[in-house]
């Protein structure tokens, strides 16, 4: 046998094309995220290209899977514009009864604390996709949510890989407390 490490030739992983110039809304989140958990989300820092790639490609799988299996109508919306002139881009459109903004997520956190039964909270760790729901589903007139998460080492204890999903309806009040903090944050940091 005879091994010889090569280039792989994929330097350019994680690295996407250029932005739609404008304000996008994750500018405003992970702003606010930044500033809320500054250890967590440390401000000026790059995302892993690796772990990136890895997220993007399952939502890319999710979103085939969706179409071919499930025969919904959902899919990828592209690129969208707010009324204030904040461009988004949910992950997924779902149809199944109501209209529901999508979020698909891939990531090493535990799966431990999530919701396993009917409830009303999410452990404060994932407060980030839920804020970003709710600024999608303002947007889009819908308080309806479905977030699909695949926990790559699921709960740590074993280390299995887990793909969960939750269907999740916010209040009016709660995406309006929403969409009231991240424009009051988008102003400040003078991002509008």
């Amino acid at each position: 046998m005879k091994i010889t490490p090569c280039e792989h030739g994929l330097e350019h992983i994680g690295k996407s094309g250029p932005r739609t110039p404008g304000l996008h809304m994750s500018a405003i989140y992970n702003s606010l995220y930044q500033e809320m958990e500054p250890t967590r989300f440390i401000k000026g820092s790059a995302p892993d290209p690796l772990r990136l790639e890895a997220g993007l490609a399952f939502e890319s799988f999710l979103e085939e899977a969706i179409k071919a299996r499930l025969g919904n109508g959902g899919g990828r919306p592209g690129e969208l514009i707010s009324e204030e002139g904040i461009l988004y881009n949910p992950d997924l459109l779902c149809f199944n009864g109501v209209s529901r903004v999508g979020e698909v997520k891939l990531t090493w956190m535990s799966s431990k604390e999530v919701p396993r039964e009917p409830g009303n909270s999410f452990p404060p760790k994932f407060s980030k996709y839920l804020c970003q729901m709710m600024a999608y589903g303002r947007c889009l007139e819908t308080p309806h949510g479905r977030l699909i998460a695949f926990f790559v080492n699921g709960t740590y204890k074993p280390m299995t890989p887990e793909l969960l999903a939750w269907d999740i309806t916010f209040s009016k009040r709660e995406m309006d407390e929403n969409w009231t903090m991240l424009m009051n944050h988008a102003k400040q940091r003078k991002l509008l």
